[in-house]
């Protein structure tokens, strides 16, 4: 979509003198975290990276919930609320199956192995030069070229939030900016815009100092405060637009009044109807069935293994995780759902100007753009600079994981890893922070192309995505080798370059979703097939990995043992684990809504859930107690 960024700055510029300070004071406050944490970064790598496996649960799980937070999302969700509806945001809505997957099989694993980055676990489970190899090549896939064009996407996003309300030529003089634009090198200008460059720039350069200083745990530190910002703020914005038009119920009623019963059935729809047009059934089912498990990060696979191996020991990295898992839905979404539905009533999708004329040509182009339009229109004084304020923090809580994250691939899996000569502590935390500082680099310079880029992100995305498949074998099924994996990246990127050659000017903008029914299964036949063409992992290194991690899956009555966890335990708990979060999430949906009877009937069953949880988590407990003391 085309920003239409001059009209609107007509309208959104002037932020009062409260707004800014509450700006600029969290700005000096994330800074001086930065300073205060620096001390401890410094002990070590496994400080500097894992926060010396010292953080407690409830800030492991806060701490990823605002990190899946960026800048762009409210605006994505107001966004895909006008097109399909609230039933649209099973989109994003269906990876809560990924992180609870995450949480009930893989937390506890992940932490007892006792790697530093989730690559080096290759080496831990394959054996070989082609898990050297394998281990090396991710370590750069995921730490610069994903990882900077993923960067990328966020911030051309923050430039969408800050143009409207940052004027550069007021705070550096006519001239002075005048100056600045005449030596400023073209190329490095976010969407063409000076302004917005300066805006993000300045904040990428604080988050490149903060971030590189006080390392994971001044990451996780900020990402406390910032949570605390957003969630504050976006409760504040949905209850200030509700009552704009008449509360929930004059919300409702305004819904009907405009598009009529039908449409505003469908598009208040938690789950869609065989006949909904807005969301057709049968994408949803895809969303649900398919989409969360081919995902790359199937298995925890990034940042959020990254996060697990923080955790003081495997139950807070279990229970962070699930904290995680439940909050990512259930905590966050209905603020942002209700300001998209206001949006559709005071800026109608077939008349977006009907209220506001002015601003029809910016909502017609880019709906998104419905969400900072209502912050200024709706928002007093102070409100709007906490607003404001939580944006800006979800971007730079995103950008200062994926610095660190990819530091991390660098430093550990490549500098270390391949280097032969004796690195001292003191070294690599100077090299780690010098990483951090190139990846910020190579994200800049990803950003300022972005439009030409655009595509390319999108194909790297979803060449990356077929990993899934072999992420999730590995932990499950013995016969996986490093081939395995190798195999779901070439054959990802085979089905990716053949979904994109045949992809017309005619298709639908859902047609790579559709798409991906063919290319998972070309993508699992692929690992099948070349798993059992090549050579199995050697029985020492199996035992190795089964030792460390004790899996579940076709592993006992070869190498492995049995623990206390069987997997269908595991399966009942991950049912209840999405109880708890589904549940949750329609039970407050449909108090918001006016459905008592539905509200009720969900929340009994979060609470039959949580019961079960913590019943069958006392009884392991107990189980593993009587096997240590036997």
């Amino acid at each position: 979509m085309p920003f239409i960024y001059p009209k609107i700055i007509l309208y959104f510029r002037g932020m009062k003198t409260i707004d800014w300070a509450i700006f600029i004071s969290y700005l000096v406050g994330i800074f001086l975290i930065g300073i205060w944490v620096s001390n401890k970064a410094k002990t070590g790598l496994k400080s500097y990276f894992s926060a010396d496996r010292s953080i407690p649960w409830w800030w492991l799980g806060i701490s990823i919930i605002a990190t899946t937070f960026a800048a762009d999302t409210p605006l994505a969700i107001t966004g895909i609320t006008a097109g399909k509806g609230i039933s649209g945001n099973w989109f994003w809505w269906s990876w809560v199956a990924t992180y609870i997957t995450v949480a009930i099989f893989f937390s506890k694993r992940w932490h007892l192995s006792g790697v530093l980055t989730d690559v080096e676990l290759i080496e831990l489970r394959y054996d070989g030069p082609q898990a050297a190899f394998l281990r090396g090549f991710k370590a750069f896939f995921f730490g610069v070229i994903l990882n900077c064009f993923i960067l990328g996407w966020v911030v051309t996003a923050a430039v969408k939030i800050a143009t409207p309300f940052i004027d550069w030529t007021q705070i550096l003089g006519t001239d002075l900016f005048a100056v600045v634009e005449s030596i400023y090198p073209s190329f490095l200008l976010f969407k063409s815009d000076l302004n917005a460059t300066l805006s993000i720039m300045a904040l990428l350069i604080l988050v490149g100092i903060y971030s590189s200083m006080g390392g994971i745990r001044g990451v996780i530190l900020t990402d406390l405060f910032q949570f605390a910002i957003a969630m504050i703020s976006a409760i504040y914005f949905a209850y200030y637009a509700v009552q704009a038009v008449g509360g929930t119920s004059g919300m409702i009623e305004s819904m009907h009044e405009i598009y009529g019963t039908e449409k505003a059935g469908h598009i208040l729809e938690f789950v869609p109807s065989f006949d909904n047009t807005m969301l057709p059934f049968q994408l949803f089912m895809i969303y649900i069935l398919i989409q969360w498990w081919v995902r790359y990060d199937s298995d925890g696979t990034g940042y959020i293994a990254q996060r697990i191996n923080t955790a003081k020991t495997p139950e807070d990295a279990r229970t962070g995780t699930l904290l995680f898992s439940i909050g990512f839905v259930a905590l966050r979404t209905w603020p942002w759902i209700l300001v998209a539905l206001v949006s559709l009533i005071l800026f109608p999708i077939d008349n977006p100007g009907a209220n506001y004329p002015q601003y029809a040509e910016a909502i017609a182009g880019d709906r998104e753009m419905a969400y900072p339009l209502l912050m200024k229109l709706l928002l007093p004084a102070g409100l709007l600079g906490l607003a404001f304020t939580s944006l800006m923090a979800a971007f730079m809580s995103t950008v200062d994981t994926h610095l660190n994250w990819g530091a991390s691939y660098l430093v550990n899996d490549i500098y270390l890893r391949f280097s032969k000569k004796e690195k001292s502590q003191k070294s690599l935390i100077r090299f780690s922070r010098l990483m951090v500082f190139f990846i910020l680099l190579i994200a800049i310079l990803v950003s300022s192309q972005m439009e030409s880029i655009e595509n390319a992100w999108k194909f790297f995305i979803t060449a990356a995505s077929g990993l899934g498949v072999a992420h999730l074998i590995r932990w499950f099924w013995w016969r996986a080798n490093a081939y395995t994996e190798i195999a779901a990246m070439v054959s990802a990127l085979i089905g990716t370059i053949f979904v994109t050659y045949f992809k017309g000017e005619n298709t639908g903008p859902d047609f790579e979703t559709y798409a991906l029914l063919g290319v998972t299964a070309f993508n699992i036949i692929c690992c099948l097939v070349v798993t059992l063409m090549t050579p199995a992992v050697k029985p020492s290194q199996l035992q190795k990995f089964i030792d460390r991690t004790n899996p579940i899956g076709l592993w006992q009555g070869k190498q492995g043992k049995k623990g206390n966890d069987s997997f269908f335990n595991s399966l009942v708990q991950w049912v209840m684990g999405l109880t708890i979060s589904y549940g949750s999430l329609f039970a407050i949906g449909y108090v918001l809504l006016h459905q008592y009877m539905s509200a009720v009937i969900a929340l009994v069953l979060v609470v039959l859930a949580i019961i079960w949880l913590n019943t069958n988590s006392k009884k392991l407990a107990k189980q593993k107690a009587t096997t240590r003391r036997g």
